[in-house]
């Protein structure tokens, strides 16, 4: 039997009908579907852990209360600068000469590790434009220390401290602004801790095995990487400090308490 021109067109209105329902309701059901879980504070600690291999490192970050500092910064909506860190791995720590970190009171680890640590975000790819010297959290003789920064094509980083020239690894441990952090496979040397007219002998002046992973550039007194000629002013320098007082501050408050604890090692190689 012929279906009437009224029954054709219940039907049609029906099927019409049913997927109209079925695409509201997937539109429903997508618009209801929960969110990412926010990530939470950052903490730069875990973000080393998990990547693993950064055990010295992690233990000098909490001796010295120096992650408590980097949490502080990262976790504060105020600072819109963020940070980058270049976290030596712990086979860099190992081709220091033994004992090294053991001859370092509580003060020099501190600034050891502020001197792995920028006070600015810096993608990858950004320091191409970088302009050096790029300053670090670290302060000694004549102020704000530095780092020189160049690059081979986009996938090459490398870091001078004046006495070691190491390169960033290609794979970031985190990347995404307020926080970078990169691997490094040698530990930077401040100039004022290792170079000549380092006022203490802490014995690794020479890595014991810098021709292999890292290069040892000419020696500098200077705290920065820049010459004489090229340190910063004194007026570019309070203005540097100024930006990374943020940790500087409270770093100056807790070295007094740690100093005087300082006899007992901290780490034992």
């Amino acid at each position: 039997m012929a279906s009437s021109p009224s029954t054709v067109f219940l039907v049609l209105s029906l099927t019409l009908a049913t997927v109209s329902v079925v695409v509201s309701a997937q539109a429903a059901a997508a618009g209801e579907a929960p969110s990412p879980a926010p990530t939470g504070p950052l903490n730069l600690t875990e973000i080393l852990t998990k990547a693993g291999h950064y055990n010295t490192f992690i233990r000098l970050l909490k001796d010295t209360e120096v992650s408590s500092q980097v949490s502080s910064l990262l976790n504060n909506d105020r600072n819109a600068d963020g940070l980058t860190v270049l976290a030596p791995t712990d086979a860099a720590f190992g081709r220091l000469r033994p004992g090294t970190l053991n001859r370092m009171d509580a003060q020099a680890q501190a600034e050891l590790v502020l001197y792995h640590i920028l006070p600015k975000y810096y993608g990858f790819i950004t320091f191409e434009t970088t302009t050096n010297p790029v300053r670090t959290q670290a302060s000694g003789q004549r102020g704000v220390c530095t780092v020189n920064v160049t690059t081979a094509g986009e996938e090459k980083v490398n870091v001078s401290s004046g006495i070691m020239e190491t390169t960033l690894g290609k794979n970031p441990l985190r990347e995404g602004h307020p926080l970078a952090v990169y691997s490094l496979d040698d530990v930077l040397l401040p100039p004022d801790m290792f170079g000549p007219a380092a006022k203490k002998d802490y014995g690794a002046e020479a890595p014991t095995a810098a021709g292999k992973h890292g290069k040892q550039t000419a020696s500098s007194s200077s705290s920065v990487a820049a010459t004489p000629d090229e340190a910063p002013s004194k007026e570019a320098d309070a203005t540097a400090t100024a930006a990374a007082g943020r940790m500087a501050t409270g770093w100056s408050a807790f070295a007094g308490v740690v100093t005087a604890v300082a006899a007992v090692s901290l780490l034992s190689y």
